[in-house]
């Protein structure tokens, strides 16, 4: 069972997660939250487990994937919490169940309700980056 975040707490610990959109491109039309990682669903899952085709250990896994990602910073974002977003939850539940399997050391959870749950507490719509 993957754990999940609620806008709320996660709008008042932002900066303690790196966060990845796993929305298609065309979803990002409607918005997304300021400094996410888009990465579609599909691609997540061919680059989660690309780190899995070598022996590398569990901290090795998580820096592989955060380069993969191409985020900017690797050496600040070891220390974060990996927050999964899409439009409702689900997809993003199933990015943070497929990298709980990998084994990438972190801790991962998805956005309760998606980007939808995050417009709807930040009282906000369109094509705002928030």
């Amino acid at each position: 069972m993957v754990k999940t975040i609620n806008a709320d707490e996660l709008k008042k610990n932002r900066k303690n997660y790196v966060l990845i959109d796993v929305r298609e491109q065309e979803e990002l039309l409607g918005g997304n939250i300021r400094d996410s990682i888009h990465l579609p669903l599909g691609q997540l899952i061919r680059k989660a487990r690309k780190t899995e085709k070598e022996e590398f250990g569990p901290e090795e896994r998580h820096h592989l994937f955060l380069v993969l990602t191409k985020q900017v910073d690797v050496k600040k974002s070891l220390g974060k919490k990996i927050c999964m977003y899409c439009s409702f939850g689900y997809r993003g539940s199933i990015a943070a169940d497929e990298l709980v399997k990998s084994g990438i050391k972190a801790d991962i959870v998805n956005l309760e309700g998606g980007f939808a749950a995050w417009e709807n507490h930040n009282g906000n719509s369109g094509t705002k980056t928030y």
